[in-house]
């Protein structure tokens, strides 16, 4: 599974990066929620963990680009 980590602090991105890895998870990361949607749209992620607030889009944002998005299997989202 792949999982995309949308998260602007370097220090909680790296941390829940490596906890995610150490599941034996695949992980995207994003530094804002643009570059979360663009690698949304480019890979097949199963899972969205996502700050709320982010430089160029927040996480809300994020979410409503995700779900209205026409991607056919459903994304879990956690903010």
């Amino acid at each position: 599974m792949e999982i995309l980590i949308a998260e602007d602090n370097a220090v909680s991105r790296k941390l829940l990066e490596k906890v995610v890895v150490n599941f034996g998870y695949r992980v995207l990361v994003a530094e804002n929620g643009r570059k979360a949607w663009e690698l949304f749209q480019q890979n097949r992620v199963s899972m969205v963990i996502t700050d709320w607030m982010m430089p160029e889009m927040d996480g809300i944002a994020l979410c409503k680009k995700i779900r209205s998005s026409s991607v056919k299997n459903y994304t879990y989202i956690k903010q």
